[in-house]
């Protein structure tokens, strides 16, 4: 028997699961024989998939499709344990630039602790985090995905703490298929188009196969979050005014700090803003709403207008070759190339009084003559202007992942029942990334201090005066008044901040396994081998981004502006260069014990181990220890114990001090509140992170053809070490509690250094800080059948398969703080429903195929304690969503092979997310996208044609 290791998980499937991972050559066939048999390996030793301890869950290309047309990792964000997967409406409320691919997220562990496979094998990363955005991958040739909910890095190595993913190839498709499809929201937008070509065909008498896959994904995102109801009614958390003890949510909010024309923050006769700028520069009160909150209100203020889905467009191609060289030796070659551009609007350019907002200063020719003349009265000599910049072009975020991967490799059978595998892989992803109508810090703040020329009578920037030659064509900017700044002025304080990072990863690998001998109860299985893995990062960016802003020449630039590592007001990344080297050895065997006695049906035990070398952090050891028993044939009892690990990437480990997010503080030393930036920087003496894991199910199997199975595993996994970084507020207080002596002081900057006063900013460095406990229970039943059976009347078949994850703890603890309880909470940065289910049904009849679905999300809590409003809300419920989903698709024989047409409607009766807005100053965004539907009711329809 041949079994190739560039297949490991899928391969080892049993026959009624291979069955079901259809390639689209029958587009029409159900996928409900995947419900025969539920669990597969994710071992290096195990052939047979009936002996595998771990718990994983299979979805055939076609369950995914029908669920999700548009892409796979949307099909498997639909299933319950993927929970807080990045999207194209993720990670847009950072400073350091866009995040929009798409990362799977087993449990809510953080997509680093979920390893991505393709084929069994480590594929290229996208980031300098070593993740892989699962849009590169050649989509058009995936046949199934394993989803291994277990920690399997002692078969694996670093990452597999929450689980594996891997996405299983049709390597030996043949002949030709196409596809094309088109999707809309039934709000008009998000407009999407998808194409696909592959061919495939043998060579050399059959001894070879080749196959090409290419596709084209255009999705037009949506530009606003007021294109949807639930953006439209601007929702936010605030203190209430009358019970200040509690935090309530209201509607209709806008920014304390902004105007359109300008918020005027000054001194006597100015006032703190209570006056604006209306249109025409005139100075008019300022209505500041009825519920008022330190930094956001109900009234006049500015509010910005946020992307809600990205736009994203992503092309690939794919090839794999394999030739058998003798009966015993097959050689392979494969490679990929795939494109993703993202673009989404990020905020307006913003002025914060306090924090950088311009001071106006008297004699400014812009400052109406009234306001001028009320200076001079009370003895002003300027003022703050807060303003949320309307009237100029939003800063925009435009990423370029360009990702290539090489993998060659061999099989070979050198003995019976006895192979050899080993590969060489080199993937390499190039990142380019722009954040066009940035704003020019160093310029805005020449621009803005505009004065009279004493010669000429013209109004210049002061600096062309006082320093000329330092601000070379200064173009003076007019701020007072909507819609006052010229275009000349725009052009001049405004830029593109730009940064590209190079990744690459090598992987040599060489496996061995067979069966040295065989008990009484069966064959033994032994697998061993060694990896070797180069991580490498090189990522540059643009002068003014590295470049901190000069005071010389200039007036009054905010000390919080003068402390930000770089000159854009977004964007700053620093330059970083490292790698590490890994080198592991490995091995696994899985032993027999009892077959074929009373309440013995079967016996095994697993046991697997792998000793790991890091070139930065030094060795560790990785185990894990399971058994399968089945008493009699139906029921089967499951369990592992395991030891696993999470590496620190190339970004905790030697990331510059980055801007990473504006915030407010309370300075517990000073006794007072600032709006600082929180920078995080990467520390190159981390450890990896470690994680006790445990597993144990039962599945039972019923029916003639064993046609109904139903599993239940409880899982418990304890992460200790977690490579995390203090909060700024946590920094302060660490430092307060030790009277201002401890050595985390010095992660706090102040503009006075000396007396300690004037916190501008706060350097948070990755640690191993914390831990991470969770453990739930994860249900899957499914039940296929031919209604035929039932009565003489009906015909076709019917699946059904429901899948199901109930947590019981999510547990964040942080020394000397008490531990975080995020179980059930659904706001801010948790994506943690207590319940989580999705229903499906399948009928099939001939070439028609019906599907119908529903995706279930418990009810919960907003937030964790006062982790993110402080005081807690009032009301902390979430109530629970539901979302119905309905597919059909006829088949028709056409030209020697099958066309298929299909339409697809998700979320059908356009269920809105709840209210849980998240965010800060000017960017809040609404809702939480990682968990719920944003888009609304969605209509797909296409065709998949095979010949």
């Amino acid at each position: 028997m041949r079994l190739s290791w560039s297949s490991a998980l899928g391969l080892t499937a049993l026959a009624c699961v291979q069955a079901n991972a259809q390639t689209a050559s029958s587009p029409a066939n159900s996928d409900s024989s995947i419900l025969e048999e539920i669990v597969v390996t994710g071992s290096r030793a195990i052939r047979n998939g009936a002996q595998a301890p771990t718990p994983v869950t299979v979805v055939s290309v076609d369950e995914l499709q029908a669920g999700a047309p548009g892409t796979i990792a949307q099909g498997l964000n639909q299933l319950p344990v993927f929970q807080g997967s990045t999207n194209a409406a993720s990670g847009q409320l950072s400073a350091t630039g866009p995040n929009s691919g798409s990362f799977l997220n087993l449990r809510n562990l953080g997509a680093q602790r979920t390893l991505l496979l393709l084929d069994g094998r480590r594929t290229a990363p996208s980031t300098i985090t070593g993740t892989t955005d699962t849009n590169t991958l050649p989509q058009e040739l995936v046949k199934r995905v394993d989803v291994v909910t277990g920690g399997a890095s002692a078969a694996y190595g670093s990452d597999a703490v929450a689980g594996v993913v891997n996405f299983v190839l049709d390597t030996h498709f043949t002949g030709i298929k196409a596809s094309a499809e088109g999707s809309l929201t039934t709000y008009g937008d998000n407009g999407t188009q998808k194409y696909s070509l592959t061919g495939g065909d043998s060579f050399a008498g059959g001894r070879g196969h080749i196959v090409v896959s290419g596709s084209y994904y255009d999705s037009d995102g949506v530009k606003s979050v007021r294109d949807r109801p639930f953006g439209r009614d601007a929702n936010v958390v605030v203190t209430n005014p009358a019970n200040p003890t509690e935090s309530i949510m209201v509607g209709n909010y806008s920014s304390s700090f902004f105007a359109d024309g300008g918020l005027i923050y000054g001194g006597t006769g100015l006032g703190m803003g209570t006056q604006q700028f209306a249109a025409d520069g005139s100075v008019v009160p300022f209505n500041a709403g009825t519920i008022v909150d330190g930094e956001l209100v109900g009234g006049q203020g500015s509010v910005a207008s946020q992307t809600l889905l990205a736009a994203v467009r992503s092309k690939s191609l794919f090839s794999h070759a394999e030739y058998e060289v003798t009966p015993e030796l097959t050689a392979f070659v494969e490679g990929s190339y795939a494109s993703v551009h993202n673009r989404y609007r990020q905020t307006e350019n913003f002025h914060i009084p306090g924090f950088n907002a311009p001071t106006i200063l008297l004699g400014n020719p812009y400052i109406p003559a009234a306001l001028q003349a009320t200076m001079i009265a009370n003895g002003q000599v300027g003022f703050q202007l807060g303003r949320l910049n309307l009237d100029m072009p939003a800063s925009v975020a435009d990423a370029t992942n360009q990702t290539y991967n090489a993998v060659t490799g061999f099989n070979y059978e050198f003995a019976p029942d006895w192979e050899l595998d080993a590969y060489y892989q080199y993937g390499s992803n190039r990142q380019r990334i722009k954040t066009e109508n940035n704003l020019n810090y160093a310029r805005f703040f020449a621009a803005v201090d505009a004065v009279r020329d004493p010669t000429t009578g013209n109004t210049v920037c002061r600096v062309t005066l006082t320093n000329p030659g330092r601000y070379p064509g200064c173009v003076p900017l007019n701020l007072i008044g909507s819609g006052s700044p010229s275009d000349e002025a725009i052009a001049y304080v405004q830029g593109t901040a730009y940064y590209k990072a190079d990744v690459s990863r090598q992987v040599a690998a060489m496996t061995v396994r067979g069966t040295p001998f065989e008990l009484p109860a069966g064959d033994v299985s032994f697998a061993a081998g060694f990896e070797y893995r180069r991580e490498e990062v090189k990522q540059v960016s643009d002068e003014i981004a590295q470049t901190p802003v000069s005071s010389v020449g200039l007036r009054l630039v905010p000390a919080q502006v003068l402390a930000s590592p770089g000159g854009w007001q977004l964007t700053n990344i620093q330059p970083i260069s490292g790698s590490y080297d890994i080198r592991e050895v490995f091995s696994e065997v899985d032993v027999p014990l009892l077959r074929d006695l009373p309440l013995a049906h079967s016996l095994s035990a697993n046991a697997a181990i792998r000793y790991t070398d890091y070139s930065t952090s030094g060795g560790v050891t990785t185990w894990k220890v399971g058994s399968v028993w089945q008493p009699v044939e139906s029921v089967t009892l499951r369990g592992t114990v395991s030891r696993d690990i999470r590496a620190p990437n190339i970004s905790e480990l030697y990331s510059p001090a980055v801007q990473a997010s504006l915030t407010t503080v309370k300075d517990t030393l000073n006794n007072v509140s600032a709006n600082v930036l929180v920078s995080e920087v990467g520390n190159p003496d981390l450890q990896p992170e470690e994680t006790d894991t445990y597993t144990t199910g039962i599945v039972f199997r019923a029916g003639e053809n064993k046609n109904f199975t139903a599993s239940v595993d409880y899982y418990n996994i304890d992460v200790s070490n977690v490579i995390s970084r203090y909060t700024g507020q946590r920094t302060i207080d660490l430092c307060a509690a030790s009277d201002g002596t401890g050595s985390i002081c010095s992660n706090l900057i102040y503009s006075n250094p000396t007396a300690r006063t004037g916190l501008i900013r706060i350097i948070t460095p990755q640690l191993n800080l914390s831990a991470l406990k969770t453990n739930g229970l994860d249900f899957e039943v499914g039940y296929n059948t031919d209604l035929s059976d039932w009565s003489s009347v009906l015909e076709g078949t019917l699946s059904l398969r429901g899948l199901a994850t109930y947590l019981i703890d999510y547990t964040r603890i942080e020394p000397g703080a008490e531990p975080i309880d995020a179980t059930g909470v659904v706001g801010g940065i948790y994506s943690n429903p207590r319940l989580s289910a999705k229903l499906s049904a399948t009928y099939t009849k001939g070439d028609f195929t019906l599907f119908l679905q529903e995706r279930f999300i418990g009810s919960g809590k907003f937030q964790a304690g006062t982790e993110v409003y402080n005081p807690a809300l009032a009301d902390n419920h979430v109530s629970a969503v539901a979302y119905t989903d309905i597919s059909a698709r006829q088949a028709f024989d056409m030209g020697g092979g099958k066309v298929e047409f299909f339409a697809t409607v998700n979320n059908l009766f356009n269920k809105q997310p709840p209210a849980l807005p998240f965010g800060t100053f000017n960017v809040v965004y609404p809702t939480n996208p990682q968990l719920y539907d944003i888009l609304g009711r969605n209509f797909t329809a296409g065709f998949r044609a095979v010949f």
